[in-house]
């Protein structure tokens, strides 16, 4: 019988970790905004907790998918350091992109990088799986 050893995706699995927390605290933050302004959904025209809303719903949209192809990549052999760039570049990404919704006038310049590097994180990632066979030798 023969045996395999997996290896953990430890980069994978902090960045997840990392990316949860951040989750937790932006939904209680919506929670909080839900109960100042005794609106229990939606944002009833509520500037500052739309604002909110959007910070905590954008990164759901865009964390699950990314944390799935980082795992993908990490345990299929992907190089570390760029398992550790796409990680970084996403999470540096998405905390730009929250401290720019935090903002009365929401910063264009934080929200902008926050987008583009969620867009250059999921589309490397993506890359990097598809070529990751011509780095390994496997096909």
């Amino acid at each position: 019988m023969t045996t395999s050893l997996l290896t953990l995706p430890l980069i994978s699995g902090y960045t997840a970790a990392f990316l949860g927390l951040l989750q937790m605290i932006l939904m209680v933050r919506v929670g909080l905004a839900r109960g100042d302004t005794k609106i229990s959904l939606g944002d009833g025209g509520d500037e500052t907790l739309l604002r909110k809303i959007r910070r905590h719903g954008n990164l759901t949209e865009n964390a699950a998918l990314f944390l799935v192809l980082l795992v993908l990549f990490e345990i299929s052999g992907g190089p570390e350091m760029i398992v550790l760039g796409l990680a970084l570049v996403f999470v540096l990404a998405r905390l730009s992109h929250a401290y720019a919704l935090s903002r009365p006038d929401g910063p264009l310049v934080p929200r902008a990088i926050g987008a583009m590097g969620t867009l250059l994180a999921i589309t490397g990632a993506s890359i990097s799986i598809i070529i990751l066979p011509s780095f390994s030798g496997k096909f």
